[in-house]
């Protein structure tokens, strides 16, 4: 497995593992409406590509297959992190992670945060994270619980 940097015609392919894996791990825990509105089944791609040449992305790639991606903003907020619903459990959200918190090193952040979903709960904790709310978020103006989650170096 190799993770890098996400490259140019790769957008599309991101958004499908996104909206794929929203639609197929998160049943249990949000509503049809809620997944609807937070991986909406229109594919906008200016809007994809635009904010994927703002974040650069890290991707896990096996070959040419997108297994994850994970963003980083600037002030240490984990926005995206997603790993392909069929290979959850493989150690690709690991490694994802230990680069970003490699990054966020090297950029001087000892504190990264994210609104995690509810299914994302044990994971973040796994990698260290802790639970600080849960809280409702607005996604195209329908609420959606998320939970903030928090990690110190």
């Amino acid at each position: 497995m190799e993770i890098r940097k996400i490259r140019s015609g790769e957008t599309s392919s991101i958004w499908q593992l996104f909206h794929d894996t929203v639609h197929r791990i998160n049943q249990a825990d949000y509503s049809e409406h809620e997944l609807a509105v937070w991986a909406p089944d229109e594919y906008d791609e200016p809007r994809w590509v635009s904010r994927f040449i703002r974040t650069r992305p890290l991707v896990a790639m096996e070959g040419k297959r997108l297994l994850g991606f994970a963003e980083l903003d600037d002030d240490g907020r984990i926005d995206l992190f997603y790993v392909h619903h069929a290979r959850q459990g493989e150690g690709i959200g690991r490694a994802l992670m230990q680069r970003l918190k490699a990054e966020a090193a090297s950029r001087g952040l000892c504190r990264l945060y994210c609104e995690a979903s509810i299914n994302a709960r044990r994971f973040f904790e796994a990698m260290g994270f802790m639970e600080v709310e849960r809280r409702r978020r607005e996604r195209r103006g329908q609420p959606v619980q998320v939970l903030l989650m928090e990690y110190r170096a």
